[in-house]
Order: C-alpha cells, then structure tokens, then sequence
C-alpha cells in the first residue's frame, strides 16, 4: 500500500512549506479562532479567509482537490449536528411543515445559521488540511513540543501516526481475504460477514498495542515524560 496518504505533499518546497511551523500553527490558529468564536460573524469574515485559503493552497503547490477533499471531511458531522437549527431558530418563517397535529417552521434566520455552521466547518478543517499537507508530521510534533503541548498528548499523537499505517495494512489484508472468499457473491450476503470482520480487526489491533505496550514498558519507557 501507499504509505504517503498523510505526507503526501508535506515535502514539497512551496512557499508555505518553507515556513517556520510555530508560526504557521499560530496563523492558523487566529483564524479559527476569528471564524469560530464569533458567534455572528459576518459574511465578509468567512469570504476572505476562504480567499486566504486558496491564496495558501496555491502558494504552497500542493493539490487544491487535496486539500479541498480532506476539508469537506467536516461536512456531514456538521450538517448532522445543525440539522435543528432551521427549525428551532426564531425568524421569519419560510415553511411551514405539518407533523401529525403540529406544525414545525422553517425560518430564514435558522437556514443562514445552518449555512454558516456549514461553511465554518469546512474552512476550520480545510485549514488543518492545509497545515498537515504543508508540514511533516514529525516537525508539527516539535512545533507543540515548543509550544509546551502535554508530553502524554505529543506521545499519543506520535503513536497513532506510526501505527496508523499498520492498522491500514491490516484492513488491506482483511478485505482481501473477505474478497477472495466471497468473490462473485451478492453484496447482501458478503454484508454478513461484515461484522466478524471488523471483530477480528479490533482484536487483532488491540492485542498488537498490548505487545507493543509491553514491550516499551520493558525497555524503561515512562508515559508522559518529554
């Protein structure tokens, strides 16, 4: 399998590559923090860092389809979280929809609201897609590392970078052996064994952390030291 899913382009030499990390993960940060915290920002707010964003994206050299898909990643948790909002926001009604007895209102304020939820979303995880396309995973790590992250949470982001590829490697092979066992069968009968499959790759996962755990524990490892 391809192991540079996550580094794809964090080695390129764009301009936004060459950048000092720290600086930015700050950048990036006061944006989402402008686009998030404000509860009623303006439209002009999320248009110009969308421009900023694609003034990045083509800065960095790096696919804009990339970037773009791993953003939009955030769409359907946030469409699933706000999908009450055009209905219990107070406004100018739109529709109105009859449920049973009752009536529920659709109002233009709770849309826009909706909308704006949206977009935030998709921007906030664009730009971390922009972060981690432009920078190596070991170099965002001692950017936090300087930024005095928690030694215990740099430990857990390190390990599940490296074993994330394993974990990959293990479905690949499971989805293999699952294709070749039911080759030619009916997708609703393949369904059956969806679930033994996903058992056997929990388990073969959880019992490879275990000895990877006894082994570092072994060899004098001492959670959460830097």
């Amino acid at each position: 399998m391809p192991h540079d899913f996550l580094d794809k382009y964090s080695d390129g030499d764009g301009r936004f590559h060459r950048m000092d990390a720290r600086w930015k993960a700050v950048a990036i940060v006061a944006i989402l923090l402008a686009l998030n915290v404000l509860r009623a920002s303006p439209w002009w707010l999320s248009a110009g860092a969308a421009a900023v964003l694609i003034a990045a994206v083509c800065a960095a050299r790096v696919a804009v389809f990339h970037v773009l898909r791993r953003g939009a990643a955030a769409l359907p948790f946030a469409l699933v979280v706000g999908a009450f909002l055009p209905f219990t926001t107070g406004g100018e009604v739109l529709l109105r929809v009859a449920v049973g007895p009752y009536y529920v209102d659709v109002t233009a304020e709770g849309l826009r609201t909706y909308a704006t939820l949206a977009v935030k979303a998709y921007l906030s995880l664009t730009y971390v897609a922009l972060l981690t396309a432009t920078t190596p995973f070991p170099t965002l790590l001692r950017a936090l590392r300087w930024f005095r992250a928690p030694p215990f949470f740099l430990d857990l982001l390190a390990f599940s970078y490296r074993y994330v590829f394993i974990l990959v490697e293990e479905t690949e092979r499971l989805e293999r052996a699952w294709g070749s066992r039911y080759f030619g069968r009916r997708a609703g009968r393949q369904f059956v064994t969806l679930g033994p499959a996903v058992a056997a790759l929990f388990l073969r996962s959880y019992e490879r952390a275990e000895r990877v755990w006894g082994a570092m524990l072994a060899r004098g490892y001492n959670p959460g030291t830097p």
